[in-house]
């Protein structure tokens, strides 16, 4: 018996999950794992989403169907996001640890992330921004969420993701260039 049914008070339905959890938890687990990023809080989202299901196991005929597969698949997505967006209000950006936070692709943002080379700067830069834009260069950037991974962990069209990232860019890169030139500014004042 898994500890964690033990607050269902029904033998039946606590008997239901366990059969659901021992055959969908790699699939919960993953799908939690690919919006967190964090294997602990991934385990905690499979868990609460089992408990979430207690109500409904009366209803579900066939835990082996694709319908009921689609079912637990989006509980665990709506929870995982439901966690992500509460520590995200907590913190807009994650930045203890930012010399990891960079990703190792090389496509034109990481380009000048990489190019600058100082997480202190970085993370000074992307305070600077937006947090709307800055939240969106991180789920980019940081968790490489696709497009319209971002569209659904905000709740907004994948039009509006194209638009904020583009619009976040322009904005890091018009920071880019004023420190550049100011860099330059006190080079040329130093010669």
């Amino acid at each position: 018996m898994l500890q964690f049914l033990m607050v269902i008070p029904n033998p039946e339905i606590r008997s239901k999950l366990e059969m659901v959890y021992l055959k969908y938890q790699k699939v919960m687990y993953y799908m939690a794992l690919k919006i967190l990023k964090n294997p602990q809080d991934a385990q905690d989202v499979v868990q609460a989403s089992v408990i979430k299901l207690a109500p409904y196991m009366e209803k579900m005929e066939d835990i082996d169907c694709n319908k009921t597969k689609a079912y637990i698949v989006t509980v665990v997505r709506n929870t995982s996001i439901d966690l992500y967006r509460k520590k995200q209000r907590r913190s807009l950006v994650p930045f203890d640890d930012i010399e990891d936070q960079i990703p190792d692709e090389a496509d034109s943002m990481d380009n000048v992330m990489i190019r600058v080379g100082d997480a202190a700067w970085i993370k000074e830069k992307l305070k600077q921004l937006k947090p709307e834009y800055a939240e969106v260069l991180m789920l980019k950037y940081y968790s490489d969420f696709k497009d319209q991974e971002i569209a659904d962990t905000l709740s907004i069209p994948k039009a509006n993701v194209r638009v904020r990232l583009s619009r976040a860019r322009a904005a890091l890169r018009k920071l880019v260039e004023k420190e550049a030139q100011r860099e330059d500014r006190e080079k040329c004042a130093y010669e």
